[in-house]
């Protein structure tokens, strides 16, 4: 007996770069006998396959998409590599996921990865390494807002589609300023003397730390901007002082040498302990040093 079978194609096809027009074929195919059905069965998989119709799939959502990196403390103009964690809360992969920028910031280079889509366990995340450099430490930073791009779902083409997250991340640009010439010596009427970074003392003697600041950086470091704190580690050997750097420093320059006096108890233990000496500018640590003080029996 012969049966009739109607093929209905579809054929997707792109309009000189333009909207898709659909056109659809139909065949009708006569047949007979076992071999002839499958000769038209394997003809129906074929025209599916070969009709180019793809199905659309919606890309993740960057509300899906969660960066952190946490505070980022550098000084001006130096690199950084730094740790981005990136969580895909989508139900689909994110692919070819990397940073493409960092305003302020320069993205000097950046890794580049997939992610698969939330399981039933949660979001889905990794990592990626991302080297950036810092602007001026007078830099508005307040608004520093990083843009992750990746690939997700599929068009009508079947191609993937381009999404971008922007996220603020929270960042400290520090001046390039360093400690110089750190150590002890015998009072403030020598400082201009070679300093030790090791001295002996007796119990009721005073210690005089000198010091002075240097800025390698590119940006005018204001006056009265710095601070150094001077604190012996053991505090029943001694305390700490403090004091503020007076002079504004261009690039190149430096501070005055400065000399702190801190009185060892009386009763202070013998033995040794650490002086460290650090650099601030208002809460965050610039540079700091240790240098070492030992109190004689």
């Amino acid at each position: 007996m012969n049966t009739n079978i109607v093929i209905a194609i579809k054929d997707c096809r792109n309009n000189m770069g333009k909207s898709k027009t659909i056109y659809s074929s139909v065949y009708i195919i006569k047949t007979s006998g076992i071999m002839n059905r499958i000769l038209a069965g394997v003809l129906i998989i074929l025209a599916i396959l070969i009709s180019g119709c793809v199905s659309t799939v919606n890309p993740v959502d960057p509300e899906d998409v969660i960066v952190n990196a946490g505070t980022i403390t550098m000084k001006e103009f130096q690199e950084m590599e730094i740790s981005v964690n990136i969580l895909n809360n989508g139900t689909e992969p994110i692919d070819s996921v990397k940073a493409t920028s960092f305003d302020p910031f320069t993205v000097v280079s950046s890794g580049m990865l997939n992610i698969p889509a939330r399981t039933k366990e949660g979001p889905s995340s990794t990592s990626i390494n991302v080297k950036i450099q810092a602007p001026g430490f007078k830099t508005d930073t307040l608004n520093s807002a990083m843009v992750i791009s990746y690939a997700s779902g599929k068009n009508e083409d079947g191609e993937s589609v381009s999404k971008t997250k922007s996220v603020p991340l929270q960042t400290i640009v520090l001046p390039d300023a360093k400690l110089q010439y750190v150590g002890f010596v015998k009072g403030l009427a020598n400082l201009s003397e070679a300093e030790v970074t090791t001295m002996e003392i007796g119990k009721g003697q005073n210690a005089t730390i000198t010091f002075s600041v240097k800025n390698n950086g590119k940006t005018t470091i204001d006056k009265k901007s710095l601070n150094v704190l001077v604190d012996i580690e053991n505090k029943e050997i001694g305390s700490n002082s403090s004091i503020t750097i007076g002079e504004g420093m261009a690039k190149g320059g430096t501070s005055y040498t400065e000399g702190v006096v801190l009185p060892i108890n009386k009763d202070a233990p013998n033995g040794e302990t650490d002086v460290i000496v650090t650099l601030y500018m208002g809460t965050n640590v610039i540079d700091s040093r240790t240098i070492h003080l030992k109190v004689k029996l």
